[in-house]
Order: C-alpha cells, then sequence, then structure tokens
C-alpha cells in the first residue's frame, strides 16, 4: 500500500493537469485495444475446440473452415497488438513529456538544483531522475497496469469455462464418484496462490538490489562525465592514474551489486518457468481418466487446458512480472525520495533582499559558515549608480560569501540589502557557457538579440575575442574548446551586452594577464558609467579600477576605505 500511495502521489500531477482529457482518451483508446485481444483470445479458446473436434473426427471441411477462421483471429491478434501499442506509447510519450518539464520546473524553480547542494543530504545524481527514472516509471507503471487489468478481464472471462468444464470431472470417493462443483477453478487458485506467494519469498531482496543498482550505474556514468568536464586539470595533474582507480571501484561496485541482482534474478526465472509450465499439463491429468474413457472429445480437452492456463495465468501474474514489479517500486523509491527533497528543500537565509531601482544598501548583515564561525558582524554598505568596491581579503575570509549572500545563494545570514535584482549580474572565476553555439553562450542568461550583432562584433573586438567572430553560429562544447582565459573574457561580453545595474565579479578576470585584466575593466568603466561594480579579488593592483576597497580581517571585523585616485 505504501507503494501504492506513492505512485499514486507521482501520477497524481499529470492526470489532474491540462493534459488529464487527451490523455484519457488515449488510455481508453489503450483499455479498448487490450480488452479486444481478451476478445480474440477467448474466439481462439472456441476455436480450440472445434478445430480439434474436427481432427478427431476427420472432418476435412471443419479442418479447412477452422484454418480460415485462425488466419482471421490471427490478424485480429496483430491489429489489436499494433493498436494497443500505438496508443499505449503516445500516452506514454504525451506523460513523459509533461512529468518531465514539471520535474524539471520544480528543479529549476527558486534555485532549488543549488539548494540541494547546501544541505548534508544531498540527492544523488538528479539527472539520472529526471531523464531515466520518469521514463522508466511512466512505461512500468502502463504496461504493469495494463497488464493487471488484462489479467482481471481474462480471469472472470476464462472462469465460466473452467467453472463448467469441472462438472466433466469426477472424484473417486469410496465406491462412488463425486462431482465437486469448480473443482478446476479451485485448483487454479490454490496453484497460483502458493506459487506467488513462493515468487515473493524468493525474490524479496529485488527491489533493494534494483535501487542500489540504479544508484550505482549513474555514479559510475557521473564519474566518467566528471572527467570529461574537468580533462584538462586531470591531464595536467597527471591523475589518469588515480581516475582510473577511481572508475574500477564504482565500476566493480556496480558489477558485484549486478551480479547479486543476476543471481536472484536466475532463481526467480528458473522458478517461473517452471511453475508457469507446469500449469498446461495439470488439467490434462487432471481430465485424463474422463477422456480416455470417451466422456468428451479432444477439442473439449484442448479448450479446458487452454481455459485453465488462461486463468492460472492471470491469477499467477504477479509472479510473471515480479522482477519488473521490484524495479518498478525501486524507480518509485527513487523518484519519490527526490520529489520529497524538492519540496522540503526551501533553504532560506535571514537576509531580506529588497527591490529598488537605484543604488546598492546593506544593513546590519551578519554572515557566518555553517560551523558558527562568523565571517561578518552587523555590516552595513550603501553604493550609488557608478560606484565601485573591491574587496579583499586571503582566503577563507568570506569575499566570496559576500557575493553569494548578496544574490540570495548563501542561507547562513541575517540583515537586509536592496538593489535592482532583476538588472544584476554575477561574473563568476569559471564562467558557465552552455552547450549551444557561441552566440547563444555571449548573450546567456538573455536570448540572442540579431539586431544588436554590431554590439557584440565591437565588444569582441574590444577584449581580445575578434578571432571567434566568424564561429558565432558554431555549435561546440565551448566550456572545453576556449581558454579559461577566453572564457572569462567572453563573460565580460556578456556583462557589456547586458548592460546590468549591478555587476558582481567574483575573481572573474583571476586567469587574465594584466593587459587584458586592464582592457576590460576599463570598457566596462567606460561603457557601463552607471553601473555598480562590486569585485572580488586579490591583487592589489585591482584597486586602480574601483573607487572603494573593503577588506576583510579575521574575527569578522572589517576596513573599508576609499582609493584615491580611480581610473
Amino acid at each position: 500500500m505504501h507503494t501504492l500511495r506513492n505512485f499514486w502521489r507521482l501520477a497524481r500531477p499529470f492526470w489532474a493537469s491540462e493534459q488529464k482529457y487527451p490523455a484519457l482518451l488515449l488510455l481508453v483508446a489503450t483499455v479498448l485495444m487490450n480488452l479486444c485481444l481478451v476478445g480474440v483470445n477467448i474466439l481462439n479458446n472456441f476455436w480450440n475446440l472445434h478445430f480439434y473436434n474436427a481432427l478427431q473426427a476427420l472432418d476435412y471441411p471443419g479442418f479447412i473452415i477452422g484454418s480460415f477462421q485462425f488466419i482471421l483471429l490471427q490478424m485480429g491478434l496483430a491489429a489489436f497488438t499494433m493498436g494497443a501499442f500505438h496508443f499505449q506509447q503516445k500516452l506514454t510519450l504525451r506523460w513523459r513529456r509533461w512529468a518531465t518539464r514539471n520535474l524539471l520546473g520544480q528543479w529549476l524553480g527558486s534555485q532549488r538544483y543549488q539548494k540541494l547542494k547546501l544541505t548534508e543530504t544531498e540527492v544523488d545524481n538528479p539527472d539520472q531522475r529526471i531523464a531515466e527514472d520518469v521514463d522508466l516509471f511512466i512505461v512500468k507503471s502502463l504496461k504493469l497496469s495494463l497488464g493487471l487489468m488484462t489479467s482481471v478481464v481474462s480471469l472472470f472471462s476464462f472462469l465460466h469455462i473452467l467453472w463448467q468444464a469441472s462438472s466433466l470431472v469426477s472424484v473417486p470417493f469410496g465406491d462412488q464418484s463425486v462431482v465437486i462443483p469448480g473443482l478446476l477453478v479451485w485448483i487454479a487458485l490454490v496453484y497460483a496462490l502458493l506459487g506467488t506467494g513462493l515468487a515473493f519469498w524468493l525474490g524479496r531482496a529485488l527491489p533493494h538490489l534494483n535501487f542500489m543498482q540504479q544508484r550505482r550505474e549513474a555514479d559510475f556514468r557521473f564519474s566518467l562525465m566528471r572527467l570529461r568536464e574537468n580533462a584538462d586539470s586531470v591531464a595536467l595533474y597527471r591523475g589518469e592514474a588515480v581516475e582510473n582507480t577511481r572508475f574500477n571501484h564504482r565500476l566493480e561496485a556496480a558489477l558485484e551489486n549486478f551480479w547479486a541482482l543476476v543471481k536472484k534474478q536466475k532463481l526467480i526465472m528458473g522458478y517461473s518457468t517452471f511453475y508457469l509450465r507446469s500449469a498446461t499439463v495439470i488439467p490434462m491429468f487432471i481430465m485424463a481418466p474422463q477422456f480416455f474413457a470417451g466422456a468428451f472429445p479432444l477439442g473439449r480437452l484442448t479448450q479446458i487446458s487452454a481455459a485453465f492456463g488462461e486463468v492460472h495465468s492471470a491469477i499467477a501474474y504477479l509472479v510473471e512480472v515480479f522482477p519488473e514489479l521490484s524495479a518498478w517500486r525501486s524507480v518509485i523509491d527513487r523518484l519519490i525520495g527526490f520529489q520529497e527533497r524538492l519540496d522540503t528543500v526551501e533553504i532560506k537565509s535571514d537576509v531580506v533582499v529588497g527591490q529598488q531601482s537605484d543604488g546598492l544598501h546593506i544593513k546590519d548583515l551578519d554572515i557566518w559558515l555553517p560551523n558558527g564561525r562568523r565571517l561578518l558582524d552587523r555590516f552595513n554598505l550603501s553604493l550609488e549608480p557608478g560606484d565601485s568596491l573591491l574587496i579583499s581579503a586571503p582566503s577563507g575570509y568570506g569575499k566570496s560569501t559576500l557575493i553569494r549572500t548578496l544574490t540570495g545563494l548563501w542561507p547562513h545570514a541575517r540583515g537586509s540589502a536592496s538593489y535592482d535584482r532583476e538588472r544584476a549580474l554575477t561574473l563568476s572565476q569559471k564562467p558557465y557557457l552552455p552547450l549551444g553555439s557561441l552566440r547563444e553562450a555571449l548573450w546567456y542568461p538573455n536570448p540572442p538579440d540579431i539586431d544588436a550583432d554590431g554590439a557584440l562584433h565591437l565588444h569582441m573586438q574590444h577584449v581580445g575575442l575578434q578571432h571567434l567572430s566568424e564561429h558565432l553560429d558554431e555549435e561546440r562544447d565551448w566550456s572545453q574548446t576556449l581558454s579559461v582565459g577566453e572564457q572569462q573574457r567572453c563573460a565580460f561580453v556578456r556583462a557589456l551586452l547586458a548592460r546590468p545595474t549591478v555587476l558582481f565579479l567574483d575573481e572573474s578576470s583571476s586567469a587574465l594577464d594584466a593587459v587584458n585584466e586592464a582592457r576590460c575593466y576599463q570598457l566596462l568603466k567606460q561603457s557601463l558609467p552607471d553601473t555598480i561594480l562590486i569585485s572580488v579579488g586579490h591583487n592589489a593592483s585591482m584597486e586602480r579600477f574601483h573607487w572603494q576597497v573593503l577588506e576583510l580581517q579575521s574575527e569578522a571585523r572589517w576596513v573599508h576605505r576609499k582609493v584615491e585616485q580611480p581610473v
């Protein structure tokens, strides 16, 4: 029941969304196709009766008619199978599109993707949960639920045939023979329940093993992605041996769990194969004495055997799909865990960040580390349009943390700050260049403005990137194509195009030589005269590009001074 509640919690948003009516139509069509397949199976069961009776009676015309009937039945089976597949896949496509976009919206909304990293219980591999687990959840949910529905319909459809056939079976009791009503039904029921119970007992460890397999496979894949993203750094460190050891460790963890999973699945597979196939001969052994005594013809025996198999298969459905059922449950556990973290990840600091069109004002700001160490106490600052501030301090004194606090990314703080957040921009030490064209990367996070191509080429020339002007519409992994210095100059172009009212520069020129750094800062001062610049840096030479300097010191102290001769 717990798994079913979690399933409905994940599925309900889609079936209550604006997509519910088209989805319901597709679901109804899929159900109708599956019901038609059950109908074909019922007709096929009666075909067994007449066809094998014709064979036993050496009725050649009956054999010919039965052959044509068989062809029609197979054509109907193929048509309804294709129809069921078509509508089910259309529903899967629509559901996956909505569910993936919805989960992406939650993950990106309120910057939860970043806040998840700040929590101690970080969710592993959110990329896998969004890209793979959502798909598995939908595919397996539809497959299992439709299979269950088909099994229930088949059960009640063939139950009547089997109940009637039980009247042909007499059980010796003393000197008499007793007919037990529904004997074949009860035998099928008991056999299926015992078999299902044993299958659950044998496979009780499968859900956990499936859960761990998905997690370890994702960990291994993520480690490979990390090497690709940091290939230059690893190569400079000559860290191939260490990385190979880590890859092998994660691979072995995945393979060990996989082998444990295989051993369990092997046991279940062997048991299921014997259990399901043995059901086809049980009614024959039960009815053999009456058949050889001439109580009914071969067609009747064949029909009863097929009906017994259908009833047994319907009851034993869970045995057949138990491995998939355990995988479905592990997918639900992973998705519900991710959903719960998204619902509870709201990490809010006590810093009130207000919106105002001019200036930047900080009042009574306190910042501390998670371990409680104080970085700033009752910090106050006011900057007007056109002001520039350099934040200087040794590593670990909270320079970048102050920027993160002002931009709402650091929860361990209180106080207030107000500035034009809607037109603020932050340039980090390692700029983010999204996958796509270079033009899109330079305009990020805004869409490219083709009408501003002249300004774009001019800014690229000013920062020394004119050699990339011919590649603006090429799609590459630019973070791997460009040097860190080129990436930082791309970020300066981004700032010149965006024209923010407040620009935070978090060591955004650390990879530039003195000439290029001076060129970029002079461009900012000349092109954005009303923009408030707040820079983080270690070099004393950066003071000449700023009006004011904030020196952070130990024990949450600071010194705020003005620069006498700014550029």
